[in-house]
């Protein structure tokens, strides 16, 4: 035992020289002292100076080490892979007796030696000792990381691992098991690693997505055993239907083979592939033949529609800057001659609305309520401008100016990237009606007009807002200036594409203004706990929970499920459990207000690599992490002497840990009970002779 103090000790002797100096003076003002003989004057005095020294001393924050000793049996631990493949073997009648035969035999023996946990591990590692293997999953990698996260500084005797090794999640184990360093690991064989007469889909690479009317290619890896010269044929079906099929020739006695499929986005949505293999007669198994998967087609193209009364230019230019953007569809149209099969358009770009101006056109415009940029030259009269209603009323003149572009300091609507703020100053002059432009509604200028070294107030390029949507307006023409200009100095035309393209999508992001919010994964496995979050804003934008929100589910054979959300907090949430693999619908509906509002959409549930694949045992796995950790591999059936094995390890011992406590002198009632009893015994010697 060691004492400490939270300060130096020699404070002790001043303590000591204080309570030795109030006790003096205390005593020498009494004048009842002198009438008491010597002997009860020194124990008055004592027990004076013991009480203030013992409460001075306290304040030192004085504590003490106490050193014990704690003995740790060591910890058996046994693991059994509880996943379904463990079964695919001839001998999978007898696996489950002989696991539980060698469990009862570790008890019986080691019980009083060690401590024994048994654990089972497929998608989850789990304290247990009911072996189903029942799993889809068998995650190797996972059970040594969780054995050395839980047992980390504790005693691991040994571990017994029960497999057949195969794994079809996470990396391969024999490097986790290395975090293991101190403890031995027997690794216990099941099944045979004798390869099977079959044929096997390892894996399926595919994206998870893909563009409508683009191409995408599928990787499938098959693997032959003992199929020398025989023929196969792999077939790629699309819900249902064969759309690609290729001849295979097995040649080697295991032959592994990579095919890959190009397919054709044709369809939006989630489209349903599945990869099966033509059966051979006498195979082990069919049940590896086949695997679906699901890949989502979406339409990610935006479309762009330019309007004009006439050629011009600036329309080529705008046309080629469009077309660098993949994902975005240009159409062209005469302004009078407009259709209405461009009306699901995501940007109308007006070029000179007032040549060949036609009221038509613009009710129509007004009715899609899409975002529109217009390019207001000198030809758009100030008559035609005031019809369009873009907030500003523009001076009546025929005159025209040459001006330049000056940047914004206060833009808020996006980033400028530093190439376009250098440049912009030197691009060639623009035409321009000349005079004021009078602003009856707030405005958001992106680029000003510039003669010279004078930065005007009249904008040449900005942005507004009103009922139909957002809009831009470009008050100018002869962009194509810009963009020769450009070319003859960098031989590219990279800045002004740049800045169109930044325009044009930010009036082609679409504004969430639901009030209904649905959040969900478009994705998940036949493993994962479905689970759903809403929310509804009301119409200050607040988050409330008062409306109930009903949900829909419809799955592929159209079977229609009907749910409630639950209220958490601020938010709603639903949660749905497991789900089987397919294709699903739903729709998530609320009445606020005397309005309804909902929101649809579909998800997948996909099946999980399945453990059928494994027909042979990887027993070369289990022997290379016996090996790593100086230990051994037996097969199942052998496994009779592993008790003898164990219990002649002389490194699996019973471990002593040093266990150190401080104990600080105040949280000890002894201290004051002796406190409080030498104050109680001055205060009677006191009273009894007198003091009081």
């Amino acid at each position: 035992m060691q004492f400490y103090s939270e300060y130096s000790f020699w404070w002790i002797l001043p303590i000591l020289f204080i309570s030795y100096l109030t006790t003096f003076i205390f005593f020498k003002n009494a004048n009842w002292i002198t009438n008491v003989s010597p002997w009860i004057r020194k124990i008055l005095f004592s027990l004076r100076f013991t009480t203030i020294s013992l409460i001075l001393s306290l304040l030192l924050g004085i504590f003490f080490e106490d050193i014990s000793y704690k003995t740790e049996k060591p910890i058996l631990i046994t693991v059994v892979d509880n996943s379904s493949s463990m079964k695919n073997y001839k001998d999978s009648s007898t696996v489950l007796t002989a696991i539980n035969r060698l469990d009862s035999s570790l008890n019986s023996t080691f019980s009083d030696k060690y401590s024994i946990k048994t654990f089972t591990l497929g998608s989850q590692f789990k304290q247990n000792k009911s072996f189903l293997f029942n799993e889809n999953q068998s995650n190797l990698q996972f059970g040594f990381e969780s054995i050395a996260n839980q047992f980390y500084n504790r005693n691991i005797g040994a571990i017994i691992f029960i497999s057949d090794g195969n794994f079809n999640k996470g990396i391969n184990p024999i490097y986790s098991a290395k975090n293991i360093p101190l403890a031995p690991i027997f690794t216990i064989g099941v099944g045979d690693t004798l390869p099977k007469k079959d044929q096997v889909i390892l894996d399926v690479t595919n994206n998870d997505f893909a563009f409508l009317r683009s191409k995408f290619q599928v990787e499938v890896f098959i693997e032959g055993s003992k199929l020398q010269h025989k023929n196969s044929k792999i077939n790629l079906l699309h819900h249902g239907k064969i759309i690609k099929s290729k001849q295979i020739i097995y040649n080697k006695e295991i032959d592994n083979q990579k095919i890959t499929f190009e397919i054709e986005a044709d369809k939006i949505g989630f489209q349903q592939y599945t990869i099966n293999l033509s059966p051979i007669e006498n195979e082990y198994t069919y049940k590896n033949n086949s695997y679906s998967f699901y890949i989502e087609i979406i339409d990610n193209r935006n479309k762009v529609l330019l309007l004009s009364g006439a050629p011009h230019p600036d329309l080529t230019a705008l046309k080629s800057t469009i077309e660098k953007d993949e994902n975005i569809q240009v159409q062209i149209a005469n302004s009078t001659k407009w259709k209405d099969e461009y009306a699901s358009t995501d940007l109308v770009i007006w070029h000179e609305p007032g040549i060949e101006f036609s009221p038509i056109t613009l009710d129509k415009l007004k009715a899609l309520k899409k975002p529109i940029f217009y390019f207001i030259g000198p030809n758009t009269s100030s008559l035609i401008i005031n019809q369009l209603n873009l907030g500003f009323n523009p001076t009546q003149s025929r005159q025209t100016d040459e001006v330049q572009a000056a940047l914004s300091n206060y833009i808020t609507v996006f980033d400028i990237p530093s190439d376009i703020s250098k440049e912009i100053g030197f691009f060639p002059p623009v035409f321009v009606k000349y005079g004021d432009l009078n602003f009856t509604n707030d405005i958001e200028v992106l680029l000003y007009q510039k003669l010279g070294n004078i930065i005007k107030k009249e904008p040449l390029l900005f942005f507004g807002k009103r009922n139909q949507g957002n809009y831009g307006v470009f008050y100018g023409e002869g962009i194509w200036k810009w963009k020769f200009y450009e070319y003859s100095k960098t031989k590219s035309t990279k800045t002004v594409d740049q800045l169109f393209q930044k325009v044009f999508t930010y009036l082609m992001i679409k504004q969430n203004k639901s009030a209904l919010h649905v959040t969900l994964p478009r994705k998940f496995t036949s493993k994962d706990e479905v689970k759903i979050k809403a929310e509804f804003y009301n119409p200050s934008l607040e988050l409330i929970t008062s409306p109930e929100i009903k949900f829909e589910l419809i799955n592929r054979a159209n079977k229609k499920s009907v749910y409630q959300f639950g209220v958490t907090s601020n938010y709603y949430i639903l949660p749905l459990g497991k789900l089987q693999a397919g294709e699903y619908s739903w729709k998530a509906s609320c009445l606020y207000g005397g309005k309804k509002h909902y929101k649809k959409g579909s998800f997948i549930v996909e099946n999980e690599l399945i453990e059928q694949i494994d027909t042979k045992a990887n027993h070369f796995l289990l022997r290379q992490i016996a090996k790593n950790s100086n230990a051994q591999f037996l097969h199942l059936k052998n496994t009779t002497q592993l008790m003898k094995i164990i219990n002649n390890r002389k490194d699996i011992v019973n471990v002593s840990y040093e266990h150190k406590t401080n104990h600080d002198l105040l949280d000890f009632a002894w201290i004051f009970i002796i406190i409080i009893t030498l104050l109680t015994a001055e205060w009677f010697l006191r009273k009894w002779f007198g003091g009081y």
